[in-house]
């Protein structure tokens, strides 16, 4: 098999299993709020969002993406 066939059955493998998925879908499930479809919607410009965030005291902390184990799992797939 050619480099160019392993490289597309590694990628289709990898898109079919979910799991990367539900990273992602963990990682931007606030977009899926309401609030959040009204940004993506346009709804708002960048300074109703700043009001916004100081009128609520909005302190957004710090979450890991967990790149490294996101690597591993993508690495999994490319060297299985």
């Amino acid at each position: 098999m050619d480099v160019l066939a392993l490289a597309l059955e590694r990628a289709a493998a990898m898109l079919q299993n979910d799991k990367l998925q539900h990273f992602k879908d963990q990682r931007y499930a606030g977009w899926q709020q309401p609030f959040g479809q009204s940004v993506l919607a346009g709804e708002f410009s960048l300074a109703s969002l700043a009001e916004h965030a100081f009128a609520n005291e909005l302190n957004p902390q710090a979450v890991s993406g967990r790149q490294e184990l996101l690597e591993g799992v993508v690495n999994r797939f490319i060297y299985a």
